[in-house]
C-alpha cells in the first residue's frame, strides 16, 4: 500500500511539473518560431480545420431527415443551407498560406495582441481575409483582449 501511494505521489508531482512546462500558445510563442515552422504549422492547422468542416458537414447532412421532419414547410435546399452550409468557422479554403502567415505575423506585431492565444489570431486573420467588416473585427478583438486580461488577473 505504501509503495502504491509513493508511486501515485511521484506520478502526481511529475504531472504537475510537466503541465507547468507547457508552452503558452500566444504571440510570444508564435514570434519565437522560425518562418518554416510557422508555414508548416499554419498549413497543418488549416488542413485539419477543413477536414473537420467536411466531417461536420457530413454529420449535418446525415441529420437532414430529422430536420425535414421537424421543419416540413421549408424546402430541402434552403433547410440544408441554413442548417449545414451557414457555418463557416472551419472554412479555410482558398486562403493562400503565405498570406495567412503574413496576417498572423501582423496580428502579433501589435503589442496588445501578444497575450492572445493563436486560435484567436487565426480566427481574426481568416475573417479579415474573408472580408468581415472592420467594426465587427475591432469589437471582437476588444472583447478577446478584455477576456485575456481578466484570465491573467484571475478574474475569469
Amino acid at each position: 500500500m505504501r509503495r502504491l501511494l509513493s508511486v501515485f505521489g511521484i506520478l502526481f508531482f511529475a504531472t504537475v511539473l510537466i503541465a507547468q512546462n507547457q508552452p503558452k500558445w500566444d504571440g510570444s510563442w508564435w514570434n519565437g518560431m522560425t518562418p518554416q515552422f510557422k508555414l508548416g504549422w499554419v498549413s497543418g492547422y488549416a488542413k485539419a480545420m477543413d477536414l473537420a468542416g467536411v466531417l461536420q458537414l457530413g454529420t449535418c447532412a446525415s441529420n437532414m431527415p430529422m430536420y425535414s421532419e421537424k421543419f416540413p414547410n421549408i424546402p430541402s435546399k434552403e433547410l440544408f443551407e441554413t442548417m449545414c452550409g451557414s457555418n463557416k468557422q472551419l472554412d479555410f479554403d482558398g486562403i493562400a498560406m503565405g498570406q495567412f502567415l503574413d496576417g498572423i505575423d501582423a496580428f502579433y506585431r501589435d503589442f496588445r495582441n501578444k497575450q492572445l492565444e493563436i486560435g484567436w489570431a487565426i480566427e481574426y486573420v481568416r475573417d479579415q481575409i474573408r472580408g468581415k467588416p472592420a467594426p465587427e473585427l475591432d469589437a471582437e478583438l476588444a472583447l478577446w483582449r478584455r477576456c485575456a486580461t481578466a484570465m491573467q488577473a484571475g478574474n475569469a
